[in-house]
């Protein structure tokens, strides 16, 4: 008798989980996507999108593709886990699952910060991001502001890829010298997952490219009449272009369920992805057999300092293949045997007009381990290059 693997959320980790299972199971068990959105947006580029290197028709994708490759696709709200019954409610009626992949990835938030929403542009969505393009296209001088809401926050790289991608353009369009760059983050140092010596390159990057750097910012609100970032120390920080990376927070379908949440996000054994589940009066936790939470949504922490770990698509798509094989396994009547080991080598941050830089991450390490190489544009090439191939190939 087949089986149903349902999937929720047609991000990374969902594509990558559902092209994985349909390759090993045979035709008679079902593997169903559910997203609320019906389009897959490659996000990783959205800072190519901003610098005008790449337009949105050509990093969006139709999730009913999935169709031609045997994977069912439901466009619909995913509302409530019901993990007792093996279903899920959605605004498409209940559906029922014998393994389910939570693959909702993070809810953002620009509403969280007074005045974020009215004032800065929003870099993680690709609408405000095709704004922000036409913006900086006629940009002649004045004062640019990134800034990061709080954390976590997905796409490790991203923030810093924008401000790179900024400076780059306006040096191009020979006007860098009339503008000012700022980039604020809440994090204690950049890339607080990497060792000092990454931090410390990377902070030299900006430094040569006149980028000023405010560390340890707690974003209190932003002032729409003064055109000003506040910081909860009390300093105003002032743009003539405001840009805001928005609070993220787990997956709202998630909340007051039965699944351990640690700040939102879902709890998860750290090697097989499994969920967490509370049982009875929710004093007893255990992991639920079969299932599973992996990129965005997932609670990862680093084991060595107990910060997050770096929310990434690297690691989303690991963790897709490592459950999606497990599932196969069981399903075909083998044992389990694929781990998931916090291990990202060939992760590229863009640094400028082809140019990038290639990370190495292994953050389940005591200390966690991290190389950056110098940048070249055999890295910016290798990351173009996966681009094409994930659109290609995984939402032919």
């Amino acid at each position: 008798m087949g089986k149903t693997v349902l999937i929720l959320g047609g991000g990374t980790s969902g594509v990558a989980a559902a092209n994985v299972l349909r390759k090993l199971l045979g035709e008679q068990h079902r593997i169903l996507v559910v997203d609320r959105g019906g389009k897959h947006y490659f996000q990783a580029a959205y800072p190519l999108l901003m610098a005008k290197l790449r337009n949105p028709e050509q990093i969006t994708r139709s999730l009913d593709r999935l169709q031609e490759k045997g994977v069912e696709f439901i466009q619909a709200e995913v509302e409530e886990l019901l993990p007792s019954q093996n279903q899920v409610k959605t605004t498409a009626g209940l559906l029922r699952y014998d393994y389910l992949i939570v693959a909702l990835g993070a809810e953002l938030h620009p509403e969280a910060v007074p005045g974020q929403k009215e004032t800065a542009y929003n870099p993680y969505d690709i609408h405000a991001v095709h704004r922000l393009q036409r913006e900086l296209e006629f940009f002649r001088s004045g004062t640019i502001v990134l800034f990061i809401a709080s954390l976590p926050y997905t796409g490790a790289v991203g923030p810093y890829e924008i401000i790179f991608l900024i400076d780059a353009w306006l040096r191009r369009r020979k006007v860098r010298s009339q503008a000012r760059l700022i980039h604020i983050t809440p994090e204690p140092a950049l890339f607080p997952f990497a060792g000092r010596k990454v931090s410390s390159s990377l902070e030299q990057m900006l430094r040569q490219r006149d980028i000023s750097l405010i560390t340890n910012a707690a974003i209190q609100a932003v002032d729409k009449q003064r055109h000003a970032v506040i910081l909860a120390d009390g300093r105003a920080i002032f743009g003539d272009l405001l840009i805001g990376v928005p609070a993220h927070t787990g997956p709202l379908a998630l909340k007051n369920g039965p699944l351990v949440l640690d700040e939102g996000w879902c709890a998860v054994s750290p090697h097989t992805l499994h969920a967490k589940i509370q049982y009875g009066d929710g004093s007893h936790v255990a992991e639920a057999e079969n299932i599973f939470c992996v990129g965005d949504a997932a609670a990862i922490r680093m084991p060595a300092n107990g910060m997050w770990a770096p929310k990434a698509g690297i690691f989303a798509h690991y963790q897709a293949e490592v459950v999606a094989r497990n599932i196969a396994l069981s399903i075909t009547g083998q044992a389990p045997r694929f781990r998931y080991r916090s291990k990202g080598a060939g992760a590229v941050m863009i640094s400028g007009f082809n140019q990038g830089r290639i990370l190495s991450i292994d953050y389940y390490a005591s200390p966690p381990r991290t190389a950056m190489l110098w940048p070249s544009a055999a890295a910016y090439l290798a990351k173009a290059a996966f681009e094409k191939y994930w659109l290609k190939y995984w939402l032919y």
